[in-house]
């Protein structure tokens, strides 16, 4: 008998192998959603009355209908951040934090850090026997989160500052708060040694050593200077504190135009509870974070819904990893290091990271991309549809690869929902396969209103919206006629100025007098906001970039939705658009332009260009407003597309929005009076 031909065979078998493999990836099984269409046709709870004409119907969570107490805490048994704390003492990790040194990865235990956090409370109470408040002043760190957690132990106001303010916004913020203690470190400090006499600090509590120089005296000379290693290094507290849900927990500060006024809005126990209620509800049950979950901290945390995702990992005894970056790039190297499962990322760097992947992508041969494209849209498709992309060709030669660049574990990925076009949602999600979730939220709502639902792929995509609302709140529309003309009554969706009640609503002011106004407990925010047929919200914007103008065929220009429109182009990073007043003709851009679309274009145009004196070539900014109109267009912009080019007045800069170039506010969002005084500068 002979023996079958052993190639004959190795083919035979290697097609049988495909024929299941694509029987399998086609068949009906196989093309289901991963949930049943009808459970995300309408993601709210809508009350059956509108309680006043003049606004919408009530919209709650599907989880808490009308009639139902919101939600609280995310255990019973858990009143206040204390208590939740002081829950996780007996759990034993090697890793509960994670920092590099010298690309190294540096790990201290539960333990290690029990200790130092005990230690830390009793010299803060020894130090200031009724210390009223406590401002820590650090990047994400090992150090931050030892005195955050100690201040939360011992009943004492934390009060968090960004360490990428300038020194006189932190100076303002330390005179407003009376705090009596700065934790820091010996660098920030010496930055305000010019203003440290006149605040109510008596103790300055620092990582590192002052130096002999004149802003060291400074700083010695008004204040007692203490080595946050020595406080580490005390006893434990006799007695823990008794924590109330009532008392405040840490203060979000946040300054106005001028930042000689800054605004504490203090966040109870009660409040941070209910926030980190309504974003673990939002999860189904088989997504839950637990102890085998790694946060990595990339935005700053004093940062409002940084904080929220801290507590999370706090809770329940995650990994956290602490680095503080914009950059993407840094964010991308330390992420395959630490290998997160989870994080939170603010607008600045969520740009930042849609850029550099598409900047690589871009360098591949023609056939290559082409290739690369078509994988793209299959897996978009699979998103739009409701499933989860499959095993795939592409998915093994470059999606894997994407996915493994940032750890190849990252499973939630938490954004700034009104800043991040639908386009940048899109990619985020195709690319690194992660569920990418927008929210939205102000400081006095602690960062959180609503969020996207984890099985709604196609969501802020097809229809950009920033969710439903969160367990913890409820929310509804209100007339805004006599500012902007929106109303709850408007079609095809209601519009108005987003109002909130809830739990997680902060109802005081730090050191202020002054009542928070609130209308049988909603909280009008200043954000204009419209509801969709599913229940979902869209922002559509503040009340400074809702605005009427003879530009726009309604007379009413959205700023932020053409924003989110015009940074679909890959011709730009950042931009911020500008308009003087409602009867000007006329619309000024700020952008930062991708450097390898324009060393492209200026290779194929045989242009000279540096980035550094991007002003003195105009060719720039004629082709970059040439690529904004197109992005108009294709968004369906037509009246922007019609203004004379003319009108169109571009402004760029050579380096991407941050609040060290003063082009971008802590929280990530633009800084418009900077972005006013460089169109201006264009008329002089």
């Amino acid at each position: 008998m002979a023996l079958v031909d052993p190639a004959t065979f190795l083919a035979a078998a290697l097609a049988v192998v495909a024929a299941a493999v694509y029987l399998y990836y086609y068949s009906s099984q196989a093309n289901q959603p991963d949930i049943h269409p009808l459970q995300l046709a309408q993601q709210s709870s809508v009350a059956s009355i509108r309680e006043s004409p003049n606004e919408s119907p009530v919209y709650r969570a599907k989880t808490t209908p009308t009639g139902t107490p919101l939600l609280e805490t995310p255990s019973s048994g858990l009143a206040t951040l204390t208590d939740a704390l002081r829950a996780t003492r007996n759990l034993h990790r090697p890793d509960a934090v994670q920092y590099l040194v010298a690309e190294k990865v540096v790990r201290l235990s539960s333990d290690e850090m029990a200790t130092r956090i005990s230690g830390l409370a009793a010299g803060l109470l020894r130090i200031s026997a009724h210390p009223s408040a406590v401002a820590i002043l650090l990047p994400a760190s090992p150090e931050f989160l030892v005195a955050y957690r100690a201040c939360i132990d011992t009943g004492i106001v934390a009060i968090p500052v960004s360490a990428a303010i300038p020194p006189a916004s932190i100076h303002a913020i330390l005179r407003h708060s009376s705090a009596s203690v700065l934790v820091t470190s010996a660098e920030l400090a010496m930055s305000l040694a010019d203003y440290v006499k006149t605040t109510s600090l008596t103790h300055l509590v620092i990582t590192g050593e002052l130096n002999g120089s004149p802003p060291a005296e400074a700083l010695r000379s008004a204040t007692t200077v203490v080595s946050l290693a020595e406080l580490e290094s005390g006893e434990a507290p006799e007695k823990d504190a008794v924590v109330a849900p009532a008392d405040p927990a840490y203060v979000l500060y946040s300054l106005t135009d001028d930042s000689a006024t800054p605004r504490g809005v203090v966040i109870t126990h009660a409040n941070a509870m209910a926030a980190v209620a309504g974003l673990l509800s939002n999860l189904p049950a088989s997504q839950a974070i637990t102890a085998t979950d790694v946060l990595l901290s990339t935005a700053s945390m004093a940062n409002a819904a940084n904080l929220n995702f801290i507590n999370i990992a706090l809770i329940h005894d995650c990994s956290i990893c602490a680095h503080e970056t914009t950059d993407a790039e840094s964010f991308a190297t330390y992420a395959y290091s630490f290998r997160p499962t989870l994080v939170y990322l603010e607008p600045l760097i969520s740009r930042d990271l849609v850029q550099l992947f598409y900047s690589h992508i871009v360098k591949y041969p023609k056939l290559e991309y082409n290739i690369f494209m078509a994988g793209y849209r299959r897996v978009v498709d699979s998103l739009m549809r409701g499933m989860t992309p499959k095993w795939s060709f592409w998915d093994f030669t470059y999606f894997r690869h994407y996915r493994n660049v940032i750890g190849g574990n990252l499973r939630l990925m938490f954004i700034d929902g009104p800043s991040t076009p639908s386009k940048s949602i899109e990619w985020l999600r195709a690319l690194h396969g992660a569920r990418v979730i927008p929210l939205f939220g102000t400081d006095q709502t602690t960062a959180v209103v609503t969020a996207g639902a984890f099985y709604d792929y196609a969501s802020a995509i097809d229809t950009h919206n920033v969710g439903a609302p969160l367990a913890c709140n409820e929310i509804k529309i209100v007339n805004s006629e006599e500012s902007v003309g929106l109303t709850a009554n408007d079609k095809p969706y209601p519009r108005g100025t987003i109002a909130v009640r809830g739990p997680n609503v902060a109802t005081r002011l730090w050191n202020s007098e002054k009542p928070v106004e609130l209308n049988d407990g909603w909280l009008e925010l200043p954000f204009y906001g419209e509801i969709l047929p599913n229940g979902t919200i869209d922002v559509i914007g503040t009340r400074q970039t809702v605005t009427k103008s003879a530009l726009s065929p309604t007379g009413l220009l959205l700023v932020e939705r053409l924003e989110r429109a015009l940074s679909a182009s890959r011709a730009v990073t950042d931009l911020c658009v500008v308009v003087s007043d409602p009867v000007s003709k006329s619309i000024g851009i700020v952008a930062h332009p991708r450097p390898m679309e324009l060393f492209a274009t200026a290779k194929r145009l045989k242009k000279e260009y540096k980035m550094k004196q991007i002003d003195n070539y105009p060719w720039c900014s004629e082709y970059i407003r040439a690529k904004l109109v197109e992005a108009a267009k294709d968004n369906h912009y037509e009246w922007f597309a019609d203004i004379p080019l003319e009108n169109i007045k571009v402004k760029l800069v050579s380096e991407p929005f941050s609040v060290a170039n003063n082009m971008a506010k802590a929280d990530g969002s633009n800084n418009r009076e900077s972005a006013k005084k460089l169109i201006d500068s264009l008329s002089k």
